[in-house]
């Protein structure tokens, strides 16, 4: 058999690779399959007979050896001119050996050549075997330098060039990174850009925000600036930032910002392969690996984002750092450029991993003021300015959330109606919150204290309101307990009181911060009195019997440390603190020392019960109420501003004909409080 058939030296290469790996002692009997061949189209490219006689098939294995040794003194055979020298300056990039070089270019021929892709599937169990042994053979290399180059902490391996098959019928083979890096380095010049978004290292975008967008992290952007200035001038190694606060609230956006301040690069690590499939967390860290060898140059800023599925293990997986420590803490350890990590979550980080970060930048939600400035920037022309500050005072939307919303409402724009377009944005945040578990802010009304139906005069405290309020402007620190029946005012109260120092009102339920995690809910408190302190709002957490609970009743441990850290919270605070419960005597005797004022708001008086009757007449466009049924409304000792709110919201869709019909209404919601008091026992 000659040699001249094979057109070039590139397929003499190629086939001189077949036929070593069919050679006795490898491959041969996985070909030569009893009387045909066990790969018609591997035959035909070696040019041997198609249809051979069993005379035929007795030469077969000289005729196979003439031919690799013809091949084999033949002058020696190359890769193409452009695949040789783009391999060869990969190689020069990622510091590869001249045996790692070769085995990378033989995986890349089986990603676009047939021949040898149809030897390596016939191959497979061989391969998988003694894979060193294997390509030892076929590429006439030293067996210790292959099995150096294949190795699980060798570059290859290690940086994802190579890569273990996920396909079921080749798991656990070796296969070249992708066939769409093998075409490009075979056909195209080579070009550093293309080479790294196919590595899966992506130049993202410049950023839509300024470092003015991030008021709320002023000190801590204050330190990370000159401490990256540093350690790059100094090319320091081992440089790891872990950035990490809710979805949507600019952790990515952030780092691209501090590329522009530092005026250097920023590359991000790809998420999912060239196939649009996920990346998993061998694949990304690989990813990685390769980024930090290909860059000589450290005056450059690594993102890998959405790293929780790295640093934080699930119930059901242990995390790819926790299973690996030593490994990934050594990883942390040699970082050549500086690596952000950015996660939306470090409730699980292990502090083994949290210890070796140089800097933790939590990126909370901002402060109600600065989602006020987003909301006017993004929305200020679309809807109504009372929207507006009403969207800005719910704590959980994301700046990213704003920004979706506004775009869906903008593109549309001219197919709502102006009066529609509150509702129309209300609507589309809150599908977005509802998804991430947020109350609905469609359900939440717009907190308005309206003169005449919440009056201070129609509550029933001896202390004297308007004198408390004046005071606390000229001195806003203050810790206010307000106890009393369900309805007399309290939750109102803090709204009104809010409103008269000027001051925004956060509140908080119970509901909002108890979580069935231990730990949880100490965090969730924590973060409450945090933003209100950013926010430099009024605090008021309602139902605070929830958390401050007598700790001898406690029949758990973490009960005990919850009502320590509200506790705590309460006595570090410096801003006004509004806590209302209906059930004083059941509070720790320690948090009562930790109040400045205990307001106890009762049930309506008999002239303020009349006064809020005329009131609500007036205000539903009633008749006013006659002088029995004044007296009658005297009468009540029970009642409370809250059972009038309950009934005004009954007239929307049961409406009342008369004054007269509306008291009995509340008489009836009154007795139904009083009587199920009655039931479980507090008087």
């Amino acid at each position: 058999m000659t040699t001249h058939r094979f057109r070039s030296r590139f397929d003499r290469l190629i086939a001189l690779w077949v036929l070593r790996a069919f050679s006795p002692g490898l491959g041969r009997s996985e070909f030569l399959n009893g009387s045909t061949y066990a790969d018609s189209d591997i035959a035909e490219f070696l040019g041997l007979p198609l249809r051979p006689g069993e005379a035929m098939l007795r030469e077969m294995p000289r005729l196979l050896y003439d031919l690799q040794f013809s091949l084999e003194q033949a002058s020696p055979a190359f890769l193409p001119a452009l695949a040789r020298a783009n391999f060869t300056r990969l190689a020069a990039t990622l510091k590869l050996n001249a045996t790692e070089q070769r085995v990378l270019e033989f995986f890349a021929c089986m990603e676009t050549e047939a021949p040898l892709a149809d030897t390596g599937r016939l191959l497979r169990k061989i391969i998988a075997k003694d894979a060193p042994r294997f390509f030892a053979r076929v590429l006439d290399l030293p067996s210790n330098a292959v099995a150096k180059a294949l190795a699980s902490r060798g570059r290859l391996l290690k940086c994802g060039l190579l890569k273990c098959s996920q396909h079921p019928a080749k798991f656990g083979t070796l296969q070249f990174h992708s066939e769409e890096l093998a075409i490009h380095l075979f056909r195209e010049a080579y070009d550093p850009s293309k080479l790294l978004k196919l590595f899966g290292v992506v130049t993202p975008a410049p950023p839509e925000l300024g470092i003015a967008d991030f008021p709320h992290l002023q000190m801590s952007l204050g330190l990370l600036l000159p401490y990256l200035r540093t350690v790059q001038a100094k090319r320091k190694s081992g440089v790891n930032v872990l950035i990490h606060g809710p979805p949507g609230t600019g952790k990515s956006q952030l780092v691209r910002v501090l590329g522009q301040v530092l005026d250097v690069p920023v590359f991000e690590l790809d998420t999912a392969d060239s196939d649009g499939d996920p990346l998993r967390a061998p694949g990304r860290l690989s990813v990685l690996n390769l980024a930090q060898t290909y860059f000589q140059d450290p005056r450059v800023l690594l993102v890998f984002d959405e790293a929780e599925d790295i640093l934080s293990p699930s119930p059901r997986d242990r995390g790819m750092a926790n299973s690996h420590k030593g490994w990934f803490n050594q990883m942390l350890e040699k970082n050549r450029q500086p690596v952000f990590w950015i996660s939306n979550s470090i409730e699980t980080l292990d502090p083994a991993f949290s210890r070796r970060f140089d800097f933790i930048l939590e990126v909370p939600i901002p402060p109600k003021a600065q989602r006020g400035r987003i909301l006017r920037e993004k929305a200020g022309k679309l809807v109504s300015p009372e929207l507006i500050e009403h969207l800005a005072g719910i704590e959980h939307l994301a700046p990213a959330v704003v920004t979706r919303a506004r775009n869906v409402i903008h593109a549309i724009r001219r197919e709502i109606p102006k009066g529609s377009r509150d509702a129309a944005l209300t609507h589309v945040i809150g599908g977005i919150l509802k998804a991430q578990g947020h109350p609905d802010p469609a359900r939440e009304t717009i907190q308005v204290v309206q003169p005449g139906l919440y009056d201070i005069g129609h509550l029933n405290t001896s202390a004297d309101l308007p004198q408390i309020a004046a005071n606390l402007r000229k001195n806003p620190n203050a810790r206010l307990c307000l106890y009393g029946p369900p309805g007399t005012g309290k939750t109102s109260f803090g709204h009104w009181l809010a409103n008269e120092i000027g001051q925004p009102l956060q509140l908080q339920k119970a509901s909002d911060l108890l979580n069935p995690y231990v730990g949880m809910t100490e965090q969730k408190i924590a973060r409450t009195f945090e933003r209100a302190k950013q926010d430099g709002a009024v605090l008021l957490i309602d139902e605070v019997d929830s958390f401050l609970r007598d700790r001898t009743q406690a029949r758990h441990s973490w009960e005990v440390t919850q009502i320590n850290e509200m506790l705590t919270q309460i006595e570090s605070f410096p801003g006004i603190l509004i806590a209302s419960t209906n059930l004083i005597d059941q509070l720790d005797p320690a948090s009562m020392r930790r109040f400045d004022i205990k307001l106890h708001f009762g049930f309506l008086l008999p002239d303020q019960a009349s006064r809020l009757l005329v009131s609500y007449c007036r205000n539903l466009d009633l008749p006013q109420p006659t002088s029995a049924d004044l007296e009658l409304a005297a009468t009540m000792d029970v009642s409370a501003p809250g059972d009038f709110a309950a009934i005004a919201r009954q007239h929307r869709f049961q409406p009342f004909r008369d004054a007269h019909s509306l008291l009995l209404a509340v008489i009836a919601e009154s007795d139904l409080k009083a009587n199920r008091t009655r039931r479980i026992g507090f008087q």
